[in-house]
């Protein structure tokens, strides 16, 4: 298999076809830590046991190629995945705690009750086109995001169930990774979501969730909460200074 081959996609049939690599190709590689190739990552994953968990932890997988594939359940705390694609890539029950994933494609990625906490997400591809199809946002359902960067452009994503405390969707002028900041929070659902102490000051909210979410000394100052839900929200202690509240559902506080 090339090199060039193993830069694309992995289908079934080469999935398969890497798993007759052996158990003992994956103890070549995976006690070494730095920089894996997307064939080391697939044959981590083929030949993991049952019931345990593939450890990907602390490696350096930044601009691979890893679209479509199962990391349920992985470790990938501390791991670069600074501009990989995990298009359509299933991250559920996955730990990417303080993982780096800047600049990845995100695109139908599946983080439902993954660990996300003090991760990096600072500008990353959520849409496959300009069309900006709210399927193919990448899914927070019930996943751990407290503390969190986020830097990115989620309108219509999903967050229900999430834990969102002190995770912060400021608007950061982060050079480095070029373009201007993104602060597209519009109909995102938030429903029951835990957010205390979370910064979204200065975004639009417009038409999104916080039904039963509870926002304790949330930082929302300056925000526009057009047609927002905040029926059964907790927002003792939240900052609203300047947050324009027009036509929102539910009670507000004076």
């Amino acid at each position: 298999m090339t090199d060039r081959t193993l830069n694309r996609r992995f289908d079934r049939r080469e999935v398969m076809g890497l798993i007759a690599l052996g158990a003992s190709s994956a103890v070549a590689f995976a006690g070494t830590a730095g920089k894996l190739s997307a064939r080391d990552v697939v044959v981590i994953l083929v030949n993991a046991r049952n019931g345990e968990r593939p450890d990907l932890s602390h490696r350096d997988l930044s601009d691979l190629n890893l679209a479509d594939l199962d990391f349920n359940g992985a470790d990938l705390t501390g791991t670069n995945l600074f501009g990989a694609d995990l298009t359509a890539s299933n991250l559920e029950s996955a730990n990417l705690s303080r993982a780096i994933l800047d600049r990845a494609t995100l695109v139908r990625a599946r983080f439902a009750h993954a660990t996300l906490q003090d991760a990096s997400i600072r500008r990353p591809s959520v849409f496959s086109d300009m069309r900006f199809d709210a399927r193919d946002l990448p899914v927070f359902q019930n996943a751990n995001l407290t503390g969190v960067r986020f830097t990115a452009r989620l309108d219509g994503a999903d967050f229900r169930g999430a834990d969102l405390s002190n995770a912060s969707f400021a608007l950061w002028q982060e050079r480095d990774l070029g373009g201007a900041p993104t602060s597209g929070l519009d109909r995102c659902d938030f429903t029951a979501a835990r957010m205390c102490g979370v910064n979204m000051r200065g975004l639009s909210l417009r038409q999104s969730s916080f039904q039963n979410a509870d926002l304790r000394d949330a930082d929302l100052r300056n925000t526009d909460l057009t047609g927002a839900n905040l029926k059964g929200a907790v927002l003792k202690g939240a900052k609203l200074d300047g947050a324009n509240l027009k036509d929102v559902v539910g009670s507000t506080p004076p």
